[in-house]
């Protein structure tokens, strides 16, 4: 089996995401939402104390062949991606406040993501207690004026690029009861009035890459033939304000192993991208590229804010002349 070890550039961390797609009205008590795929989100309670709570979150009519998160996510719009989603995403499986639901996860997934309840007809569901708060220690905060909060699913890491299981419930936070703007004598009016000039000066923040993990197992093949595989999804988060745009490219060095080399040229890759503005690569066949670096995604001027998901379709083709073996490589990818 052929391996590609991701490694990303050194660029200042600014935080991962995950993806929102449109959005329905807020409820108080199990709230449901349907999915571009007649897939049904439902959600024990969505009004929620803002210090948190547990609440049960079922699904039914999933494609059980395609790996979703589960989490509570800061809404950026109908069809734009989410961030930051509230306590950050975990890839260990223990935490209560995302999951990882797959019933084929890669190899490194295994024991980590959740399988699909089979209902048949390649449909799958789960049933499970997702643990909601308002805000966390890395930023994040629903409560926060013009922030919206969503339960959500989204396609996982593997399919970076696909809408079609985007389902969201949006939540509100409880405010501790009583009189939201009390009036102790309604019938008085006030004797006076004060205005009080409030501002607030804004900076930049940082131009940032992650990566959904750090090693890609490709399919086996045989001499002649082509292995194949999906990069992890990589996210881009432009929160300078700047407006410049940015470029993620990449670039890798020939497959090597005992048994001899596989050269670079011999990877293909077809490019995904979403975000705002944001452009995928050209598709590179097996064969004719990566002797230089290639784009992944770019934004241009004027584009690229937020967060936007980078990813790929890998193919690598095996020459005749190959020795049987394992071979490796790393793809780097450079954000600038």
């Amino acid at each position: 089996m052929s391996t590609l070890k991701l490694r990303r550039a050194a660029v200042v961390v600014a935080g991962l995401a995950l993806a929102l797609g449109s959005l329905a009205g807020p409820a108080l008590a199990d709230v449901s939402a349907t999915g571009p795929q007649g897939q049904t989100l439902t959600a024990a309670k969505a009004e929620i104390d803002p210090a948190g709570e547990s609440i049960r979150v079922t699904g039914t009519g999933y494609d059980i062949g395609k790996g979703i998160y589960l989490a509570l996510c800061v809404s950026n719009g109908a069809g734009q991606v989410a961030t930051p989603c509230v306590g950050g995403i975990d890839m260990t499986g223990q935490s209560h406040g995302m999951y990882w639901i797959s019933s084929n996860p890669p190899p490194y997934g295994v024991g980590i993501a959740k399988p699909y309840t089979d209902e048949g007809n390649g449909k799958g569901g789960f049933d499970l207690t997702l643990d909601v708060k308002a805000t966390d220690d890395q930023g994040a905060d629903c409560t926060a004026a013009g922030v919206q909060c969503v339960v959500y699913t989204r396609a996982d890491h593997t399919r970076g690029g696909d809408r079609t299981q985007d389902v969201q419930i949006p939540v509100t936070w409880k405010s501790g009861g009583g009189d939201p703007d009390p009036d102790p004598d309604p019938g008085t009016d006030p004797v006076a009035t004060a205005d009080q000039t409030l501002s607030v000066d804004v900076t930049g923040g940082a131009l940032s890459l992650s990566v959904a993990g750090d090693a890609v197992a490709l399919s086996a093949a045989t001499v002649g033939g082509t292995a194949t595989g999906q990069m992890n999804a990589a996210t881009v988060t432009d929160q300078r304000g700047s407006s410049a745009g940015w470029s993620l490219v990449g670039q890798i060095g020939d497959f090597t192993g005992d048994a001899g080399t596989i050269p670079a040229a011999q990877l293909g890759w077809a490019p995904t991208a979403t975000g705002d503005g944001v452009t995928a690569g050209g598709v590179v066949r097996p064969g004719t590229g990566f002797g230089t670096a290639a784009a992944l995604c770019t934004a241009p001027t004027g584009k690229g804010a937020g967060s936007s998901d980078c990813g790929a379709a890998l193919n690598l083709g095996i020459p005749g002349g190959t020795k049987p073996g394992g071979y490796s490589a790393t793809l780097t990818l450079t954000l600038s």
